[in-house]
């Protein structure tokens, strides 16, 4: 594994991505005051770097950022951004993992939105444990074949 950097943003989210893992290919971990300006901060990074592809397995651990400032439009903001990314997102799949019922709730709802596109060609699942989103990880590597690039 190797850790690309801690990064600090006036926004309040900080984060660390950290490539290799398993059943991951990476893993995004935060902490602070969510902010749509942090939370796509690391996105941008991620799909930025070298090593990101096409169908990765990205474990986004946000059990220590607080969602409490994050309003719907924020959540549709988010969604904005990945319609933007739709080309570099291709067929990723991320394990989205939370800290408190209320944050699930909102990841759903991003979810959900997500969703609402089909031309969003990437999935997110949502858990409260790390466990359950390896997990979950880990089944959809398994159905995995040719066929479905």
């Amino acid at each position: 594994m190797s850790v690309v950097g801690i990064l600090a943003y006036a926004s309040f989210v900080e984060h660390e991505i950290t490539w290799g893992g398993d059943p991951e290919d990476v893993i995004v971990t935060t902490w602070g005051t969510a902010t749509i300006e942090g939370l796509n901060a690391w996105v941008q990074e991620g799909l930025a770097d070298p090593r990101y592809r096409p169908g990765l397995r990205v474990l986004i651990d946000q059990r220590k950022l607080d969602w409490s400032e994050l309003s719907l439009k924020d959540v549709q903001q988010r969604i904005e951004l990945f319609v933007s990314e739709t080309a570099r997102l291709d067929h990723a799949r991320a394990a989205v993992v939370m800290g408190a019922p209320v944050d699930f709730g909102i990841a759903r709802m991003e979810q959900a939105y997500v969703e609402l596109h089909p031309e969003l060609k990437f999935e997110i699942g949502v858990f409260l444990s790390i466990e359950k989103a390896r997990e979950w990880l880990r089944e959809e590597a398994a159905q995995d074949s040719p066929a479905d690039s």
